[in-house]
Order: structure tokens, then C-alpha cells, then sequence
């Protein structure tokens, strides 16, 4: 797991808001999203950490490459709402936290089975992945005025 400062607010307190990718394809969507966020919110506390496997999400003493709780706290924040989006199955992350779940201060975005074909633009939007599914997600977790409410 690794904390990317080049798209983190310098500040190591509490964050405002956290973003969390597992695989390429989210790292390469919530570093989008990173960007446009500083760009427009200067002021917002942001922490992006890529994490390179699963399995270090899992509780303390469940999995040997279990981040100490210390850690992951340090990583995640106490109150900190966080957007974790992963290749993977949202539910399998959930389950993969166990009682170190923080609530509804997480969200986990990942693969759906879409049920039918689709092109990459479509199956980026049903996970909600897609530009303005991670906009209107992200502005709204850390409460700040979207386009529409700040007119």
C-alpha cells in the first residue's frame, strides 16, 4: 500500500476526503478525479492511496500481510469518508474488512456484471467509473458544492 503525495494535500492530520484504487484502470480514473480535485477544491484535504494488494485491507491477525491497525488508520484517517474503487467485487472487499469496516464512511466501487454486452464508456458507467459518476460521488461524499448547487 502507498500513499501518493503528488496527489495528496501535504497536511498528514485527518483528511477530507479519501481515494483508495486497487489495479490500474482505477488508479488511472481516481487519479483523474484527484486532479480535477485539487484543481477545484485547492482547499480539500485529499489522500490518495493506491493499494497493491487486497489482502492488506484485511483485520489485523486475519492475513499475514494485514496492515497493523495503527497503520491503516494512518492511511485511511478516523472520520474520513473514503472511495476505495477496485477491478474486483465491491461485496468481496467489504467482506475482506470485516470488523475493521468503517461504516458508511466507505464507499467501494468495482466490477457489476452488467448482465449484457457492453462498450468500455457503458461498463465504466454501470460501475460507476466513469467522469461524472466519480464527480458527483466524490463532491458529494466530502460535502462540497457541486455546479449546480454553487450558482
Amino acid at each position: 500500500m502507498a500513499r501518493w503525495p503528488h496527489l495528496s494535500h501535504p497536511d498528514p492530520g485527518e483528511p477530507d476526503l479519501v481515494l483508495a484504487s486497487a489495479g490500474d484502470l482505477p488508479a488511472e480514473r481516481l487519479t483523474a478525479l484527484a486532479r480535477r480535485l485539487r484543481t477545484e477544491h485547492p482547499h480539500l484535504r485529499l489522500r490518495y492511496v493506491h493499494i497493491h494488494d487486497l489482502t492488506t485491507l484485511a483485520e489485523a491477525g486475519t492475513h499475514p500481510l494485514a496492515l497493523p491497525e495503527k497503520a491503516f488508520t494512518e492511511l485511511f484517517g478516523n472520520r474520513a469518508p473514503f472511495i476505495l474503487a477496485t477491478t474486483g467485487y465491491p461485496a468481496d472487499v467489504h467482506a475482506l474488512l470485516g470488523a475493521r469496516h468503517p461504516g458508511a464512511r466507505v464507499t467501494v466501487l468495482g466490477y457489476r456484471d452488467p448482465g449484457r454486452p457492453l462498450t468500455q464508456a457503458q461498463l465504466l458507467a454501470h460501475c460507476g467509473l466513469d467522469d461524472d459518476s466519480l464527480w458527483q460521488l466524490a463532491t458529494h461524499t466530502a460535502l462540497l458544492p457541486t455546479e449546480a448547487t454553487a450558482s
